[in-house]
Parts: structure tokens; sequence; C-alpha cells
């Protein structure tokens, strides 16, 4: 049976991939990689997600003898063979997306020309200040693996295309008449 994993659960069971840990260790590999400027994974759903992963089946728990307050996880084989299967699907497979800038942009008119255009540098500044924390991590002195290397470039170069593409937008629309 081929089973869907949300991405929080696909990374996850990624990390797990990796090597089996407990959430705590999950987290703190999370924050190192700056994997929240780019997944949806908050500390508050790590816990949920191991859980959820478990009782699917993907993923199996067992007390740490060392620490016998926490619990390590690692992926079982059916989640080792649904992780690569997802990870096929993820390379192979352009997913739509549905940013909320394109509904702004239906709904241009329903407000100001300045307060639309001050909304769309207020977001070239907040992708200009992602691309820093993305651009410090890549380039933290870690010996990152290529595919990681790799990640962090897709990263940068999506942001800063979005942030070319609202330079060019914001002139257009800023030098076009219509409704103010």
């Amino acid at each position: 049976m081929d089973e869907e994993l949300t991405n929080a659960e696909y990374a996850v069971l990624g990390l797990l991939i990796e090597r089996p840990c407990h959430g705590y260790d999950l987290d703190r590999t999370i924050e190192e990689r700056g994997m929240r400027e780019w997944t949806e994974l908050a500390f508050s759903s790590i816990y949920f997600l191991l859980a959820k992963l478990e009782k699917r089946g993907l993923a199996e728990s067992w007390i740490d003898p060392q620490k016998k307050t926490r619990k390590i996880y690692r992926p079982t084989a059916n989640g080792r063979t649904v992780f690569q299967n997802a990870t096929v699907r993820a390379l192979a497979e352009p997913h739509p997306l549905y940013p909320s800038i394109l509904l702004g942009l239906a709904n241009w008119t329903s407000i100001d020309r300045k307060t639309a255009i001050d909304a769309l540098e207020s977001r070239r500044a907040a992708l200009t200040a992602i691309i820093a924390r993305v651009s410090a991590k890549a380039e933290s002195g870690l010996r990152l693996p290529p595919h990681i290397n790799a990640l962090f470039d897709y990263s940068t170069s999506q942001l800063q295309s979005e942030i070319d593409w609202l330079q060019r937008t914001t002139k257009l629309l800023g030098d076009s008449h219509g409704k103010d």
C-alpha cells in the first residue's frame, strides 16, 4: 500500500532514517539545519508526529536504557518503504502552490494603491530577512553534504526570484493607473 505522508511527517521520518533519536534530538537537528525556514515543524508538534508515525506503523520506539524517561524512535521497514516512495514523488512530481499573495493580487482593488504597494515592500523586506537567515545557516561553517547545500541553494534561489518579481511588480503596479 502506498501511504501518503504530510510534509511534517515526511521531514520527521527522514530524520529518523538518518539515525534513531528522541524528540529533543529531533528538535535540535531541526534547529541546527534551519529546517523551520522551509518546513512546518514546530517544537510542540514533534512528539505528536512521532506518536502518529508510530501509530501508523511507520516508526517504533523503545525506552533509552541510560535515560529511562526518554523514548528513542526509529523507522520500521514499512516506514522506510513509505519514505523512499515519498522521496521519489517529492523529487519527480511538481506540486502546485497556492500562496496567499495570489489572492492578495486578485483582491488588489479592494485597498488603496499606496497601502498595497507598501504591503508588497514589506513582503520584499521579509523575504530579504529570510534569505539572510537561510544563507547564515548554509554558511555556518558546518560541512554540509551536497544535497543539503542544494536544498539551501534552492530555497535562496526561490526567495531571490520572488524578490526580483516583487521589484518588477511593484514598479508596474505603482506606475499603473487605476483605482487608488
